[in-house]
């Protein structure tokens, strides 16, 4: 079965934002000189005029982010779960810490087997053509804003189970979830949505994948995640509410940006033990001096140190053509994940063509011979890959 795709499930939230953006700059050049200036503000910090070492995973921007609203370290990690308050029908206790798991997290209904696994996102196109072309696929990303009608979710979770992928839903703001402090407090239909989901994904039966916010702690990101403790309240509040309803099916991804360059520590972010099944951290092939060490090495330490036996998998990059060295960053990602004995990946396999372009550009592999040869090589040698049971 040909996966489906779906605006709401397949766009991210800041591709929207972006293209509003866009046309707004094209109006600001015939609109009055005061209108021209505000416009110009939100162009600049959609598009900053200097390429920035901590730009998101993908080039990916949030518009409206300012020196003041981004987020500041806490004073002390959080180094378990604190019991939550409960609501009305749900209990208070706090989740079990889970040893490695052989699956990608306790299903009811199927599991992945062991070996790589390999996750991608799409961009719209076929999961079966991926799987045909680059290799069979377990994770297949969806990126969901919050609010999106059950009726998506449904048909984008049961066509991943019929390709025997697990979809990998990354929420995003939404019309009912503005930021961190609406969905912690559960208000303007924050809560009526996310009850929604779960029985969503209760009446489908297949396991997924929840990443809430990802990439909480990249400064792009801080005019919704707000601050490291109203984002760790957020985090255990959807955790508390999803597992209510559908918690043998979800695997929980805690899925922070690598601390590449100037990307700021995501530890005080951590929302507790037993509230992350997994961490999945992003991080990209950005410069012509970058390593597997030097985008995720310092991330991986600091992990291992807060929780050792919490399995770890990158959970999206790519390495793209700008230097001419692509293939060889696709064997030194490989030969990272395993010599740091990491799960696996999710790839990126987007074509983009904005300025910088060091931070768009075609990650789609079908699209540069190289690079998908050497990528299927990979693949043979890391393998065997691991696949969803039915």
């Amino acid at each position: 079965m040909v996966r489906r795709t779906t605006r709401f499930a397949q766009c991210p939230v800041e591709e929207l934002l972006r293209s509003r953006a866009v046309r707004a700059r094209w109006r600001a050049g015939v609109a009055a000189a005061g209108i021209a200036a505000v416009v110009g503000l939100v162009g600049w910090a959609v598009f900053p005029a200097h390429s920035d070492p901590s730009r998101p995973a993908a080039g990916r921007t949030d518009p409206g982010l300012t020196q003041a609203s981004r987020p500041q370290p806490s004073q002390s990690l959080p180094s378990g779960p604190v019991p939550r308050s409960s609501t009305p029908g749900s209990q208070s206790q706090s989740p079990t810490p889970r040893a490695t798991p052989t699956g990608t997290g306790p299903h009811g209904a199927g599991a992945l087997t062991s070996g790589l696994r390999l996750g991608v996102f799409t961009a719209g196109q076929p999961l079966a053509s991926f799987d045909s072309q680059v290799g069979p696929a377990a994770l297949v990303v969806s990126y969901v804003v919050w609010g999106t009608p059950d009726r998506w979710l449904a048909r984008v979770i049961a066509a991943a189970a019929a390709n025997h992928a697990e979809p990998i839903l990354e929420l995003y703001p939404g019309a009912f979830g503005h930021n961190a402090s609406q969905i912690a407090a559960g208000s303007g239909g924050s809560d009526a949505w996310l009850r929604s989901l779960g029985q969503t994904i209760a009446r489908v039966g297949d396991p997924v994948v929840i990443s809430f916010f990802p990439e909480m702690n990249g400064r792009w990101r801080a005019w919704w995640s707000q601050s490291p403790a109203i984002y760790v309240r957020a985090f255990r509040h959807v955790h508390q509410v999803l597992s209510s309803r559908a918690g043998s099916l979800i695997t929980w991804f805690w899925q922070p940006s690598a601390m590449h360059n100037s990307n700021a520590d995501p530890m005080p972010w951590w929302p507790g033990r037993g509230y992350a099944d997994v961490v999945a951290f992003d991080g990209y092939y950005y410069f012509p001096h970058d390593t597997f060490d030097a985008i995720f090495g310092a991330t991986i330490r600091i992990i291992r140190r807060a929780d050792p036996a919490i399995p770890i998998m990158i959970g999206e990059t790519a390495a793209g053509p700008v230097y001419g060295r692509q293939a060889w960053e696709i064997n030194n990602l490989f030969a990272g994940v395993r010599s740091h004995h990491l799960l696996g990946l999710v790839w990126f396999n987007r074509t983009q063509h904005m300025q910088p372009y060091q931070f768009h550009q075609d990650w789609r592999l079908q699209d540069h011979t190289a690079a998908l040869a050497a990528f299927r090589a990979c693949l043979a040698r890391y393998g065997p890959l691991a696949r969803l049971t039915t």
